[in-house]
């Protein structure tokens, strides 16, 4: 996925449809990530020169096609940046269903030192598909804690970084309706009526025309009475 494909956002315009738990969009299904720590991440190499010293300030914001939502800027301690944050964001059909395109996006940004220089530096991006979260191996509700490798935001190559995870489905999931099958034609049964077509034993090619044993033999009983 190069970086036209998926749109890196600021800090400030991911907060709309955030929240901490709940159903998620009022009774729909939603997915609840907490956002526990990343390591390894670094600032890529600069593009221009700035008197201003380049500080890492990593945030992450996760999405989906209705909403996203952001974390705080983490602390750094020996080389790991945590938050513990819990962000939902409602998911749709595209997303139960494992169609392309349709997993929750989870990107790293470093925020500036200084927000007059620029906009938030992307770090690297992963994405969360159905299949990690509805494995069929434990219910849906339970939590589940997933470690991504990140992607670089420009190429979609492997980037420097690990982020953890811990991620559960709210809300009801209605399970599809089962495909409809064409109804099946019953096999023939056997009748007293029924004329059958067979071979004679002396190997003629001639075809004959009988009637079944049990088609005889009721006439046979019928002409004994």
């Amino acid at each position: 996925m190069s970086e036209a494909m998926f749109r890196f956002m600021s800090k400030n315009g991911a907060g709309d449809g955030c929240g901490g738990g709940g159903g998620g969009g009022g009774g729909g299904v939603a997915l609840e990530v907490t956002v526990l720590s990343a390591e390894s991440l670094r600032l890529p190499p600069p593009s221009y020169y700035s008197l201003i010293p380049r500080r890492l300030r990593p945030y992450v914001t996760v999405s989906s096609a209705a909403s996203a939502c952001c974390t705080d800027v983490a602390a750094a301690a020996s080389g790991e940046h945590s938050w513990n944050d819990t962000l939902v964001v409602p998911v749709g059909a595209e997303f139960l269903e494992s169609r392309g395109g349709g997993g929750v996006h989870v990107a790293v940004y470093s925020e500036p030192a200084c927000r007059l220089v620029g906009g938030a530096t992307p770090l690297g991006w992963c994405r969360i598909p159905a299949a990690d979260v509805l494995d069929g191996l434990r219910p849906p509700r339970a939590l589940r804690r997933l470690s991504y490798s990140l992607r670089c935001p420009r190429t979609g190559g492997p980037a420097r970084g690990v982020v953890h995870l811990a991620v559960r489905v709210l809300g009801d999931l209605v399970p599809p309706p089962p495909p409809q099958h064409a109804p099946s034609t019953p096999p023939a049964q056997p009748g007293w009526c029924r004329v059958a077509m067979g071979i004679p034993v002396s190997g003629t090619s001639a075809a004959v025309v009988g009637m079944p044993a049990w088609a005889a033999w009721g006439g046979e009983a019928a002409a004994s009475r």
